[in-house]
């Protein structure tokens, strides 16, 4: 107590002044909880003492919305109960407009086992702790909804030419705007023999998407054929609503793919006039053979014939970063180290894609301006991440290497006897490298499934001076007989998992032994990642150990520090990793 009686004549004007001495005998644990924590409140929604919540953006036992703004709210420690505030401190007993028959009753631990639907009447959300429940009729809802009623009725012309309203029941309906089927609410217009979900009322009547070049329209009936969606590739129902388009009579996408938020910007383009979609050329012509690049203006670029023997790695395209090899390409006619391949050079300055809503531009590597953390000179693909340091396509947050960037549908894949398709959001397994990924192309004729890292290896790689180049092999579906090594590793190759071969006796080895990490870095270039200055180098003959993990460098390139000597980096998840060192090498 000697702390209280050297305070008891100081004046208590702040917090810090109401000090309590937590070794006095007096305080229970409990206490000096209470302390740490702050005030508890007791309300009848529950039957513990709750804790002010600052934060309120997870789960709410309550009800289903999340908040992004750290609204307030309250929290148990003793069961992990969470609440919003406002649902925390809900009435007990309600009448609520959806149903007006009998009042709603909050319920403060789950619905009475004898309920015979655990999802809202009304949003049909799973319902937590806290409902509101109607004994005599079995209807139930979460709070979200009970304080956010729907509308009874709704006049919107644009969704439906009658007057919609709402039957708050269970019945089973497909709806006329969608084609998907619900168990509840629909809103109906007897007149029309129609319903619709509440959401579907006000689906916009003209759109642009990525996927098709001319605007789409809602349409409630397609006509007599047979549709498929230009999004989801699955059959349209020709009985239900769906967007067309005027121009390509062949068009046709489902409403909830055509609004899908990598598919639509989100504006209604009803009353707004057609915009020109065409872009600036990405070269003048000077002359036959000669022309003035976009991202090089200073100089005029020569076309040159694809030189037949060349194996020098740091000749490579400024746009994609591959090698040179034997096709053709434009080279500065005074720089030395400014080259495009003739594809790279005719890459259109704006490109629609099927990961983003806008156009995307297309920009040179000497405008490289990150956002992502400490790095600079380079970017993160955000289809493949690769580090990557030529041409990129961008717009908002989406960043993708020319290689990634010219991907568009159908995609045909040279190891595959069907055409690809960017179906939906939906993370999947790669059935080439057995990785999950978020961006990925589907057939829609069988299983399989690509990565756009893998979408975009080079069908042919060149090994030390080999005359013959190596191709991709994928024998995943076939039974292939004996084992294989990779040359350069010397571990025994998976036949499951894409690898390079040459036909006959020529070598196999895996991609990351061939490619490497740095694949798509332009070679001596100085960047920085993670605050540390870096250069891309060809790996040596004796393959150098990585300063990171410790094992010989494998791959083509390496990244050497710039500030110390002998600090090698032999892939991308090593420039992740801290700064321990790994003094004695080891061998794979």
């Amino acid at each position: 107590m000697v702390l209280l009686e050297e305070l008891s004549d100081v004046p208590t004007s702040n917090e810090e002044d109401e000090a309590y001495s937590y070794d006095d005998d007096s305080l229970t644990p409990s206490m000096v909880f209470d302390q740490i924590m702050g005030p508890t409140v007791m309300l009848p929604s529950h039957e513990h003492p709750l804790y002010n919540h600052g934060n309120s953006n997870g789960h709410c036992d309550g009800c289903p919305e999340l908040r992004d703004n750290g609204l307030f709210g309250y929290n148990c420690h003793t069961c992990s109960f969470t609440v919003h505030k406002e649902c925390a401190e809900s009435s007990p007993e309600i009448n609520h407009p959806s149903h007006q028959r009998h009042p709603l009753t909050l319920l403060t631990h789950g619905l009475p086992l004898v309920a015979g639907d655990d999802h809202c009447r009304l949003c049909g959300e799973k319902l937590g702790r806290l409902v509101y429940h109607c004994y005599i009729c079995d209807f139930s809802l979460d709070l979200y909804c009970a304080r956010n009623p729907l509308e009874l009725v709704v006049h919107y012309p644009k969704g439906h030419e009658h007057i919609l309203t709402l039957m708050p029941r269970l019945i089973r309906f497909t709806c006329n705007a969608c084609g998907l089927e619900s168990d509840r609410s629909p809103y109906v217009c007897p007149q029309c023999d129609f319903m619709i979900h509440q959401d579907c009322i006000y689906l916009p009547r003209v759109i642009s998407i990525m996927r098709h070049r001319h605007r789409i329209s809602r349409t409630y009936f397609l006509g007599l054929e047979d549709w498929i969606c230009g999004v989801c590739r699955r059959m349209v129902n020709r009985r239900y609503g769906a967007y067309s388009c005027s121009i390509c009579p062949d068009y046709v996408v489902h409403s909830k793919c055509a609004t899908r938020r990598d598919v639509w910007d989100g504006r209604e383009l009803e009353d707004e006039p057609e915009e020109n979609d065409e872009c600036e050329e990405p070269f003048r012509v000077v002359s036959e053979g000669v022309i003035n690049h976009f991202s090089h203006q200073e100089h005029d670029l020569r076309l040159e014939d694809g030189l037949s023997n060349i194996h020098e790695e740091n000749m490579r395209c400024r746009a994609c970063v591959r090698p040179v090899y034997s096709v053709p390409f434009y080279s500065c006619m005074q720089c030395d180290d400014f080259i495009l391949h003739e594809a790279c050079a005719n890459l259109p300055r704006k490109q629609r894609h099927v990961l983003h809503n806008h156009q995307l531009t297309l920009y040179p590597d000497d405008s490289i301006v990150m956002d992502f953390p400490m790095t600079s000179g380079v970017f993160l693909c955000s289809a493949c991440d690769r580090l990557c340091s030529g041409f990129r396509y961008e717009c908002c947050n989406i960043k993708l290497d020319v290689r990634c960037g010219s991907i568009s549908e159908p995609f045909n894949y040279d190891c595959h006897p069907h055409p690809l398709f960017q179906t939906s959001l939906d993370s999947k397994i790669c059935v080439v490298c057995k990785q999950e990924s978020s961006y990925v192309l589907t057939c829609m004729d069988c299983d399989f499934v690509l990565d756009f890292k893998c979408a975009i290896l080079p069908n042919t790689v060149r090994y030390k001076y080999d005359r013959s180049p190596l191709e991709l092999c994928y024998d995943g579906d076939k039974d292939m007989t004996g084992n294989y090594w990779c040359e350069i590793c010397e571990r025994e190759m998976d036949q499951k998992i894409m690898f390079y071969t040459c036909e006959g006796s020529g070598p196999t080895i895996h991609i990351d032994c061939v490619l490497g990490d740095f694949r798509y870095v332009k070679p001596r270039l100085h960047f920085e990642f993670n605050g540390k200055k870096w250069e891309v180098a060809l790996n040596g003959i004796n393959r150098p150990g990585c300063y990171k993990c410790g094992f010989r460098c494998k791959g083509p390139f390496v990244a050497l520090n710039a500030d110390y000597d002998d600090c090698t980096v032999c892939s991308l998840s090593c420039l992740w990793k801290g700064d321990t060192l790994v003094f004695e090498s080891k061998r794979d």
